[in-house]
């Protein structure tokens, strides 16, 4: 069996007309007669201000009526291309465990998993916006940066990690959602999600863990951690800057702490972090906590960049 190889990331091109009709044939025999989503909400605001906290937000609060919706717009954007790349990258994680087995069954597993994420992918693909902006989210280029990793230790914790926040993460925003079919699609995911979720810790838990393996481990999960302290409400403070124009770090200070950024960031971090309750994560989590990476972001140590 041949471990190392190479596996291509998310900067591909999205169509290529001489694949295009098969892959829509493909798609089709998978999910039944496509068709576009009947899209009642007011235009592409999927979630209102309350799901991001704009409504405490003074700034958001001041802005005009046009300000106010392109605010919420970019904040909306920004959630499917999340969700849109987040499953793209999980596709190129499942095809790297395929590469990575240890016997037939977890390689057949690992592909019908990949499948999973490859329906999901057509299904949220129509609601991404026309422009888009992936390159600017730093969770995204963190996900992006680590398909090529030889280390299957490594992708089966970020694995283990993603697919436990998403199907919280995912749950959330179908409950919110002001569009019945983004919603109905949204929660379609959930059962796939959470028996991804539970393969990943039965396999966590009887992985063979070598010194270096948990080195390299506590090296990435330090890196998701920093972004996962701040990253929805860095979003927020981004798209209204957008808008708004360049903030100062007094203003975006103020932003964080109206967002009650440091609340949120507990709570997500203490969910990440018992998602790591297994036999093979006590060491990992010992290093974690030395290195600070589970205490919440506090507006307080802000200086200039998040």
């Amino acid at each position: 069996m041949i471990k190392q190889r190479f596996i291509t990331g998310s900067h591909l091109p999205e169509k290529e007309d001489k694949l295009l009709c098969w892959l829509s044939s493909e798609l089709g025999t998978r999910l039944g007669q496509p068709r576009k989503p009947c899209i009642t909400s007011n235009l592409s605001i999927y979630w209102g201000a309350s799901y991001f906290g704009l409504d405490k937000v003074k700034t958001f609060q001041l802005s005009n009526q046009n300000q106010q919706y392109e605010i919420l717009r970019l904040c909306c954007s920004a959630v499917i291309e999340h969700v849109y790349s987040i499953e793209k990258a999980c596709v190129s994680y499942m095809s790297k465990m395929v590469l990575m087995h240890e016997t037939t069954e977890e390689q057949m597993l690992y592909a019908l998993f990949s499948a999973d994420e490859v329906k999901h992918i057509a299904q949220i693909r129509n609601f991404l916006p026309t422009v888009q902006r992936i390159e600017e989210n730093r969770l995204l280029r963190f996900l992006n940066s680590l398909i090529d990793t030889q280390n299957k230790a490594v992708i089966l914790f970020i694995l283990l990690l993603l697919d436990g926040w998403s199907l919280s993460y995912y749950r959330s925003l179908a409950i919110e959602c002001r569009e019945p079919d983004l919603s109905f699609i949204l929660q379609s995911f959930l059962p796939d999600k959470s028996r991804h979720h539970a393969t990943e810790v039965m396999l966590c838990h009887n992985l063979p863990l070598t010194l270096e393996s948990q080195s390299a481990i506590v090296e990435t999960l330090s890196k998701f951690l920093q972004i996962m302290r701040v990253e929805p409400q860095y979003t927020i403070v981004w798209a209204i800057e957008q808008i708004k124009g360049d903030l100062s770090p007094h203003q975006k200070i103020r932003i964080f702490e109206e967002l009650d950024t440091e609340t949120q960031s507990a709570t997500r971090l203490k969910f990440l972090r018992s998602l790591m309750r297994n036999p093979n994560s006590g060491n990992i989590v010992q290093m974690l906590e030395a290195r600070g990476v589970f205490q919440p972001f506090s507006s307080a140590n802000y200086t200039c960049k998040v």
